[in-house]
């Protein structure tokens, strides 16, 4: 059921986005279709009340308001509103996560892949709203998303990237360009990175280096380019584990 409505964050909602679902933590909205969009937003809006508490309580930071969600069930509109070819992003500008999402999920596997979709912009809704200086780091700012979300396990599951070659530090220091050119990969290192950092370092200095990214040297300990050998051993040996003979 499409319902009128306006957010709670006191910015305009354009005319074409109805409020679908509230819930306690968040307004869905969908741009205007004759589709039937219940379902798949209650498949959405249940993922992310499900993953709220995790995420906020392991990043230590709570958005003020309720997070406004505006899902485009038609892919070539939502890419041409958006200006390039994505299927997500978080608007830093305006605070609201924008998807697309078909309107029938289909199976199961789909139902998981949008929904994790949604719960990844959320950690960069959340990671950007407590420093947007984070940002400016695409491994640490894509990183973080890709290991919070639970995205990383599961490619780390797959084994499907175990055999990729482990990528050289200046790819980090020049992460934009990075991202630009190995697409997934760098997704699955950046993801690696954080994990090392919160796994052999701890959560309290993980959320250090997200409150003052330039100071990731002096809160681990150890400069860049030792810090970049140890995790590369790290790697190596993690994606040993998860060869298949």
């Amino acid at each position: 059921m499409l319902l009128s409505g306006c957010s709670l964050t006191g910015q305009a909602i354009p005319r074409d986005m109805i409020l679908v679902k509230e819930t306690e933590h968040a307004l869905f909205y969908v741009r205007r279709t004759d589709e039937d969009v219940d379902e798949m937003v209650k498949i959405l809006s249940r993922a992310f009340e499900q993953h709220y508490h995790r995420i906020t309580d392991m990043l230590r930071f709570e958005p003020p308001g309720k997070t406004v969600v505006f899902i485009h069930t038609d892919i070539r509109e939502f890419q041409k509103t958006i200006g390039r070819k994505t299927e997500g992003t978080y608007d830093a500008d305006d605070r609201r996560i924008k998807v697309h999402t078909p309107a029938n999920l289909g199976p199961d596997v789909l139902r998981k892949a949008y929904a994790d979709q949604l719960i990844h912009e959320f950690v960069h809704a959340v990671i950007l709203q407590l420093n947007p200086a984070v940002g400016r780091l695409k491994w640490l700012d894509e990183g973080t998303a890709y290991y919070v979300s639970g995205q990383l396990q599961d490619e780390l599951e797959s084994g499907r990237r175990a055999h990729k070659s482990v990528p050289e530090l200046d790819h980090f220091l020049d992460s934009d360009s990075y991202f630009a050119t190995a697409g997934g990969d760098a997704y699955y290192f950046s993801g690696l990175v954080v994990k090392y950092i919160f796994e052999e370092f701890g959560e309290d200095r993980f959320r250090a280096i997200l409150r003052d990214p330039d100071a990731m040297a002096s809160i681990l300990g150890l400069p860049v380019e030792e810090f970049y050998d140890a995790w590369k051993e790290y790697v190596r040996d993690l994606q040993q584990s998860k060869r298949v003979p």
